[in-house]
């Protein structure tokens, strides 16, 4: 006798709604660890000049990956020790490992159909191929070649197996039950094209995306559509790979036994609204990889020439250090040497004029070291050498002004800098300057420079003594101080 018992209608845990674009908060969401991970990938790997060696390696994550998209729906089962074998042995040892026992029939032929439909994906990225609503159904036909059912309900809510759609939209809803009872609603048959145009729409209207936004957010709403029947996150998991390849990174390998119960949480998470923890998956997922993908480069180029290469920028890095060390240190005891003669020469004006002069000499303070540039740069123009003032340079200044007679305040400066790019070579010039009158402007078109040595003093930090570098200093300062307070007072 049929049961005339009314069925109850099961509770929606989480309601099928349209997808929607990218969050206004994406840039909140990028990883810039990632992206400084992955600017030190690109250059070790720039460093091997044999391509063979990189795609050895990239061939073992895209077998990791064919590996695992299965594992991961428990479509088979294969065990760690027999995965890391199959890597080290490549895809083609895929039948020794089933001829043994050690690999089932059903596990062995969707890894091939898998690890096929993603080399589908390496054509979309080296752009042979455009990913379209027909690419997306030629990957699942890929990736389903060997699956000829899936799992189903029928009209009462017993489970049972369907002839599966392969490369086709689903025909049925496909929403599944929890342990609970409740359903999680995807969306509906009739809706499928629409979403997936507007989808690509999107996709292909972002610009300058990280890579690691653009991954989990087209995941995500890719899987909120679950256009097929069954494999709708291998599909996923193979176009997320697709962003990130594009965007130079690597294949995104999610693994079972370390990151399924985050993926799932990160998924449930994107459902309510918030993509971050499947973006920080996506990232953290790839630093790892990434880091190894360095080391295993490293081994490639040789590990004694990688050690040996290190340790030489090592000490270059330390030989720099000290050089610049020690050319800040003589650079401060020459400029103390100045600011002593310049001192001096404030304190004769002063006994001659009396309060006719103001002489004052100011040494540079940590804000200020960077004043005088286009003073320096003249004075270099003139003496043929290249001033570079993106090292350390000092300077010190008399500022001289006779108040009864002018207003503008004329300022002596002896300035110390780096010469071209040398690593120890350094020199000292001199230049009066001051603001042209009825100008407020800061500008160096409104102000005078008069160059006063007629060489500078030149000297190599590294290599030089200190005594007798300051003696040689202290001749050229007094013939430069004299000729400079000389060309001040003709002005007058």
């Amino acid at each position: 006798m049929p049961d005339s018992t009314p069925h109850e209608a099961p509770v929606i845990s989480h309601k099928w709604e349209r997808i929607e674009d990218l969050p206004a908060n994406w840039h909140d969401l990028c990883r810039p660890d990632l992206h400084a991970v992955h600017g030190q990938w690109v250059s070790e790997r720039n460093l091997i000049k044999d391509p063979a060696k990189i795609e050895t390696f990239q061939e073992r994550l895209a077998l990791r990956w064919a590996i695992e998209t299965g594992i991961i729906e428990r479509l088979y089962t294969v065990d760690r020790g027999v995965t890391v074998q199959i890597l080290n042995a490549g895809l083609g040892a895929l039948g020794s490992f089933h001829a043994k026992g050690r690999l089932s029939t059903n596990a062995r032929a969707l890894i091939a159909d898998q690890h096929a439909a993603l080399e589908m994906v390496m054509d979309i990225v080296g752009g042979s191929r455009e990913l379209t609503s027909f690419t997306i159904k030629e990957i699942h036909q890929r990736l389903t070649l060997s699956q000829e059912t899936c799992d189903a309900e029928d009209e009462r809510g017993n489970p049972m197996k369907v002839r599966l759609l392969k490369g086709r939209w689903k025909r049925q809803p496909n929403n599944p039950r929890r342990l609970d009872g409740s359903i999680h609603q995807y969306c509906p048959p009739e809706f499928v094209q629409d979403e997936i145009d507007q989808l690509l729409v999107w996709r292909n209207e972002h610009v300058d995306v990280c890579p690691e936004v653009e991954a989990a957010w087209f995941h995500h709403r890719f899987a909120q559509i679950h256009p097929f029947q069954d494999g709708n996150g291998r599909v996923a998991r193979a176009l997320t790979s697709a962003d990130l390849l594009k965007a130079d990174h690597l294949v995104l390998v999610i693994r079972d036994e370390e990151h399924r119960e985050s993926y799932l949480d990160a998924l449930a998470a994107a459902d309510n609204g918030d993509l971050k923890p499947l973006v920080d998956l996506f990232a953290d997922i790839q630093i790892s990889d990434l880091q190894e993908a360095m080391t295993s480069i490293r081994s490639l180029r040789g590990e004694t020439m990688v050690k040996v290469t290190d340790s030489i920028a090592e000490r270059v890095r330390r030989r720099k250090e000290a050089s610049q060390q020690r050319a800040v240190g003589i650079m401060g005891d020459l400029l103390e040497v100045a600011s002593f003669r310049l001192e001096e020469a404030a304190g004769e004006l002063r006994r001659a004029l009396d309060t006719d002069v103001s002489a004052h000499v100011f040494t540079d303070t940590e804000d200020k070291q960077n004043w005088w540039s286009w003073q320096i740069i003249k004075a270099a123009q003139k003496h043929r050498y290249y001033a570079d003032l993106d090292r350390p340079r000092r300077w010190v200044s008399l500022r001289l002004s006779l108040p009864t007679i002018e207003k503008e305040t004329t300022s002596f400066i002896i300035s110390l800098h780096a010469v071209g790019h040398a690593a120890d070579l350094h020199a000292v010039t001199a230049f009066l300057t001051y603001r042209l009158s009825g100008s407020d402007d800061e500008s160096d078109h409104h102000w005078e420079c008069v160059i006063v040595p007629e060489h500078p003093f030149r000297y190599r930090a590294e290599t030089a003594r200190l005594e007798p570098t300051a003696n040689q200093f202290r001749n050229w300062l007094k013939t430069t101080i004299e000729n400079g307070l000389s060309i001040w007072g003709e002005s007058l």
